[in-house]
């Protein structure tokens, strides 16, 4: 049953934008709506997109609680996101004006911050469930007891589409990483970045 009791509201501190430990996840959906929203070239894509090569292979119980699984590249399995800056914030965060430049381009883990969601068979209505996400609880200023309870509907429908574009994202992963395998592409960061780009996103 999804919780109704969940306090949230932004008030655009720019924790989340500015943690060091904390990586924005990227799917093939938020690249490629970046992309276009901002009339990037593949050379301007590889700046903002990285592939953090994971230092020790992850295990595959570690590979199972990833949310987005990672992609074979020249340099091993990569975990994609987006890039930080020297002092460990997101590339795009200005510190200045304290706001996001891309914020109608934002990625789904952005979006979604400080929730997480689970689809669940119990819940028939819905099928789906949600909550706070660790780091949301560990450093989210819109969590208070005096925030406002959540409107359910309308981040379970916010809920339903990234769990749809994740789902559809991971079917583009494990295809990439099966056909590196099989010798039948040469992975590379560049590579994936161009296969995304043939993909038609509205």
């Amino acid at each position: 049953m999804v919780q109704t009791n969940l306090k949230f509201s932004c008030i655009h501190c720019g924790t989340c934008c500015t943690d060091k430990n904390t990586l924005v996840n990227l799917s093939y959906f938020d690249i490629l709506r970046i992309k276009n929203g901002l009339e990037l070239n593949l050379e301007e894509l590889l700046e903002i997109v990285g592939f953090y090569v994971f230092k020790e292979q992850p295990s595959n119980v570690e590979l199972e609680k990833m949310v987005i699984p990672p992609i074979e590249t020249e340099n091993g399995l990569a975990f994609i996101g987006l890039r930080k800056s020297a002092e460990g914030k997101c590339i795009f965060y200005d510190k200045n004006k304290k706001s996001c430049p891309i914020y109608s381009l934002r990625p789904n883990f952005c979006r979604t911050f400080p929730f997480t969601f689970s689809l669940s068979l119990k819940d028939i209505e819905n099928q789906i469930n949600i909550d706070y996400t660790e780091k949301g609880l560990e450093y989210c200023k819109g969590i208070t007891t005096d925030s406002p309870t959540i409107v359910k509907e309308k981040w379970i429908k916010l809920g339903k589409k990234v769990i749809k574009d994740i789902a559809n994202n991971n079917v583009l992963t494990e295809n990439w990483n099966k056909s590196v395998e099989n010798n039948k592409i040469t992975p590379s960061a560049r590579n994936f970045l161009l296969t995304i780009l043939n993909i038609k996103y509205d």
